[in-house]
């Protein structure tokens, strides 16, 4: 059965109205544009849900915790998510993500253990993917993350344990701690674009076996690759304004130049070197 209701002016759908329009497949009419906070939170009946064309922003929670929806396709007028608000929808397996999408809110995804694809849109408006954003999606293999986009979270993909590959685009200025920790990353591309690298980024991304980091780089966190237990070689090739202690373990060596930055913080740390 699929609920259908036609309204002509704009409508908002709240917690206290959302009985109206929920069911096993779910049709929201075209005159909703704003879903509300928590509107269909633990609403086990939804399976699918079409959203209406002129849908502008759904809030937080607002579909938390609906353990039976497959796949989420926002419609490209949608402009803005609520943090948490497809938390823990743990059938989720397919996202497609709207072109006017900005960010990505904090724990948007939060523990969607099912989760495998995330489609970015062409031409995509994203500019940050926001804390524990994409969390604890363990069944996320792969991805690419759009043009444009500038900052990832801390722990936007923590705990992604499935994720073997990733592409990052050029604009990418900033990854946040423990944004990758825990991930199976089996290499790792870094962009030119790239300033800083927050505090254990890759940390036990035991798949690793050598990293480049670009020169545009200028902060390096504590611990960042330390934990990445099969690592080999770490490159860096120019001064960071900042090394944080304990980047790698041990075992690894690091490809620098003689008397650079990178060279006496291995010396002061007791990390082997290797120049070019």
């Amino acid at each position: 059965m699929s609920a259908k209701l036609r309204m002509n002016q704009p409508i908002a759908v709240k917690s206290s109205s959302s009985n109206l329009y929920a069911a096993r497949n779910m049709e929201l009419p075209d005159s909703v544009v704003y879903i509300g906070a928590g509107a269909f939170q633990n609403k086990s009946i939804l399976q699918s849900v079409r959203f209406p064309e002129n849908l502008r922003t759904i809030e937080a929670r607002a579909f938390s915790g609906c353990t039976k929806i497959r796949q989420i396709t926002l419609p490209d007028n949608v402009r803005e998510l609520g943090a948490g608000v497809f938390s823990g929808c743990t059938k989720l397996k397919s996202v497609s993500l709207s072109s006017s999408l900005r960010e990505v809110p904090e724990e948007a995804f939060l523990e969607d253990c099912q989760l495998e694809s995330i489609n970015f849109s062409s031409g995509s408006s994203l500019s940050r993917i926001g804390d524990s954003a994409f969390s604890g999606c363990t069944s996320l293999a792969s991805l690419e993350l759009p043009s444009g986009l500038r900052a990832i979270g801390s722990r936007a993909f923590c705990c992604c344990r499935g994720l073997k590959t990733i592409r990052f685009p050029d604009s990418l200025e900033f990854i946040g701690p423990e944004a990758f920790y825990s991930c199976q990353l089996e290499s790792l591309e870094l962009p030119d674009s790239l300033v800083w690298i927050g505090d254990s980024a890759f940390h036990k991304c035991t798949s690793l076996t050598e990293v480049h980091l670009p020169e545009s780089v200028r902060h390096i966190g504590k611990w960042v690759f330390h934990g990445c237990r099969n690592l080999k070689y770490l490159e860096i090739r120019h001064d960071p304004g900042y090394i944080g202690p304990w980047i790698i373990n041990k075992a690894v060596t690091i490809r620098c130049y003689k008397d650079s930055a990178a060279d006496r913080y291995c010396q002061e740390s007791g990390f082997r070197t290797q120049y070019f």
